[in-house]
């Protein structure tokens, strides 16, 4: 399909992708609810301690990480309990120009390592996922959306830590705000695997807050990606992703237990549109088991001149479908 411009399809996306709301009451923008004063008495009592270095990890077949944060003042982290979405960004944003942590990580990304290993060692048995013709591959679907296998990353930034009324602390419930430089040499287009070195640099803004009952996460984005492969094209770019989840809602909830990410990649050299990939998703909760099940779908629409010399090939489809199946513990 030969498309010139994405944009009517963009319109008709975005009229059929369920709203992004807060999972407790459908149309509150707020990440966490105003206390009543019985439960502010029950609250934690704000950390005193100073911030100390910091080990995390996260496995995820689309994304895994291990980092160590570092403290760059003796100040404690803040603690976050009942501000607003736009509160929360407020305080983040009051030392965006005094970093106050580094984050040192290291990802890998094994559903991208999948699709590249199986189309190169196992071709045939890549190539049977095929449908209609050999631009359409399901196991491609599966493990699009990601441009490098694995990264290295340095985070310069603030942030702060969620809390909750009868609740224990957790390391993952923390919003940050910053600078990000990430490292890679290697490149991935249509799971093939391609020597670059790239350097992409952005400013970013991210939070999850993780308790028994309800997820939300949420990042927003704008960055630049520099390629040391001059057959790859440099770009600037912003993207959003927002998703939530909630084990009271209702199982058959449309609008709740949603998700939605999009990406949009821009010429460094003149401004085009190069690639832009869009993805909504629903999340089915299961209490019983405390885990969701989680497809995301979507799109991915690039301009062949994101490529140029011997990666080029105007003969392919302009889209790629995104399928995502997930377990969300």
């Amino acid at each position: 399909m030969n498309v010139s411009s994405p944009g009517l399809l963009f319109c008709i996306f975005l009229t059929l992708m369920p709203a992004p709301v807060h999972a407790d009451d459908g149309f509150n923008p707020t990440l966490i609810e105003p206390l009543p004063a019985i439960a502010r008495q029950n609250l934690p009592p704000p950390s005193s301690a100073p911030a100390t270095i910091e080990f995390y990890w996260e496995l995820d077949p689309y994304y895994s990480n291990v980092s160590l944060s570092f403290p760059l003042t003796d100040t404690c982290i803040p603690e976050v309990t009942e501000k607003s979405e736009v509160a929360i960004y407020g305080k983040l944003l009051q030392n965006i120009l005094n970093p106050r942590f580094v984050l040192l990580e290291a990802a890998v990304f094994p559903m991208p390592l999948l699709g590249v290993g199986t189309r190169k060692y196992a071709p045939d048995f890549y190539r049977s996922f095929n449908i209609g013709n050999r631009d359409l591959n399901l196991f491609e679907a599966v493990t699009a959306g990601f441009q490098e296998p694995y990264a290295f990353s340095i985070f310069f930034g603030d942030l702060v830590n969620f809390v909750k009324p009868g609740a224990g602390k957790s390391s993952s419930n923390r919003g940050y705000m910053g600078y990000l430089f990430s490292y890679s040499n290697q490149h991935i287009n249509r799971n093939v695997l391609i020597p670059d070195h790239n350097l992409e640099t952005e400013w970013k803004l991210k939070g999850d807050r993780i308790f028994a009952e309800d997820k939300l996460s949420w990042s927003f984005r704008v960055g630049s990606k520099l390629h040391s492969n001059t057959d790859i094209s440099d770009t600037v770019y912003i993207g959003f992703r927002r998703s939530n989840l909630d084990f009271r809602a209702d199982i058959f909830s449309f609008i709740n237990n949603s998700s939605f990410d999009f990406r949009w990649d821009f010429s460094m050299k003149d401004g085009r549109p190069l690639r832009q990939e869009y993805t909504v998703g629903k999340q089915v909760p299961l209490a019983k088991w405390h885990l969701a099940l989680k497809l995301d779908v979507g799109f991915i629409w690039e301009d062949p001149n994101n490529y140029s010399g011997r990666l080029r090939n105007s003969d392919h489809q302009n889209f790629v479908a995104i399928i995502r199946p997930n377990i969300d513990f």
